[in-house]
C-alpha cells in the first residue's frame, strides 16, 4: 500500500514530522509519521482558501503533534518500567535522598548535620540487628517455598533485590526519624532522642515488612510485579480443595498461587513456571 501523498508537504512541516518522529517509540514511528503526514496535509489543503486561520491550525497542530510523540515515548517509558525492580529501588533512593536533602536544609550547612546525624546514627546501628530479627521472626513464610525458588542466577537476583530494597527503607527510616525529631533537639534533647529510636525502629518494622510482601509479589524470574489477580476455589471448600489467588507475569514467565488459608497440606505459596514452548504452541494455534 502506497503512503504517498498527491502533493508534498511544506517544509516547515517535513522537518518537524523528521524531528519530533526520533521521539517516538521505533514499534509505532512508521505509523505515527503516515498518520500526521496525512493530518497534515489535509489541514494545509482545507485551510488554503482561507489564510486568516492557517496559521492558527497549524500551530495548534504542531503543539498537538509535538504532545502526541511526547506522550507516545513516555507511556512506553511507563510500560517499560512499571513494576519493575529497577523503578522499585529509584524510588526508594528518590526518597532518601529528598529526607537527606530536608536534614540538610534543617541542620543549616554540612558540618551541623553531621554533628545532628552522628549520635543518632550509632545507636541506629545498634537498632537494626534488632528490628532485623524481628522481623525476619515475625514475617510470614507463605511465599517461601524451596521447590518454588527457581534457578540459581535468580535465586540470587531476587536476594540482592531483596538486600538492597531492605537497606534503602532502613536508610529511608533513619533519615525521617532525623527529620522528624530534628525540631525537638534543641528545646528537648533526652525526649528528642527517645522519640528518635521510637519513630526510626516503627517505621523500620512497618518498611521491612512491606519489604518481605512486596517480595512475594513479584516475578521470581524478572522481579516484575505480578498483576491480574484471579479467584480461584470456594472458602467453603477450604477441606476438600485449593482456595485462594493467582497471580501472573506480564512478562509470561509464571504464575502464584496464593493460599487464602493455610492447611496441612497447603501451607505456602507456588510459583508455577510457565512452559518455554507454551509460546510456540499458542503462537501456532
Amino acid at each position: 500500500m502506497s503512503h504517498s501523498l498527491p502533493s508534498p508537504l511544506p517544509l516547515f512541516d517535513r522537518i518537524l514530522l523528521r524531528i519530533l518522529g526520533k521521539a517516538v517509540p521505533a514499534a509505532e514511528r512508521e505509523e505515527w509519521f503516515h498518520t500526521w503526514q496525512a493530518e497534515l496535509w489535509h489541514i494545509h489543503h482545507r485551510t488554503r482558501s482561507r489564510r486568516s486561520q492557517a496559521l492558527s491550525v497549524m500551530v495548534d497542530l504542531s503543539i498537538g503533534l509535538m504532545r502526541d510523540a511526547l506522550w507516545l515515548r513516555t507511556d512506553s517509558w511507563r510500560r517499560a518500567l512499571s513494576g519493575t525492580a529497577t523503578l522499585c529501588l529509584s524510588l526508594l533512593f528518590a526518597l532518601c535522598l529528598l529526607s537527606a536533602l530536608a536534614s540538610l536544609a534543617l541542620s543549616g550547612g554540612w558540618h551541623a548535620l553531621s554533628l545532628n546525624l552522628s549520635n543518632p546514627s550509632r545507636r541506629f546501628l545498634i537498632e537494626t540487628p534488632l528490628v532485623a530479627f524481628v522481623t525476619f521472626a515475625t514475617a510470614s513464610r507463605r511465599h517461601v517455598k524451596p521447590s518454588a525458588t527457581g534457578k540459581t542466577m535468580y535465586w540470587i537476583k531476587r536476594q540482592l533485590f531483596f538486600a538492597a530494597k531492605a537497606t534503602l527503607v532502613l536508610a529511608l527510616s533513619f533519615l525521617l526519624s532525623t527529620d522528624i525529631c530534628q525540631p525537638l533537639h534543641a528545646p528537648l534533647p533526652i525526649t528528642a532522642d527517645l522519640a528518635q529510636v521510637l519513630i526510626s525502629a516503627c517505621i523500620s518494622l512497618v518498611g521491612l515488612r512491606w519489604a518481605f510482601h512486596d517480595q512475594g509479589q513479584r516475578c521470581n524470574q524478572c522481579l516484575r510485579v505480578l498483576s491480574t489477580p484471579a479467584r480461584v476455589g470456594r472458602p467453603s471448600h477450604n477441606l476438600l480443595e485449593w482456595n485462594g489467588n493467582e497471580l501472573v507475569c506480564r512478562q509470561g514467565h509464571g504464575m502464584l498461587s496464593i493460599p487464602e488459608m493455610e492447611t496441612s497440606w497447603c501451607r505456602s505459596s507456588e510459583w508455577i513456571t510457565q512452559n518455554p514452548g507454551w509460546d510456540r504452541v499458542a503462537g501456532v494455534s
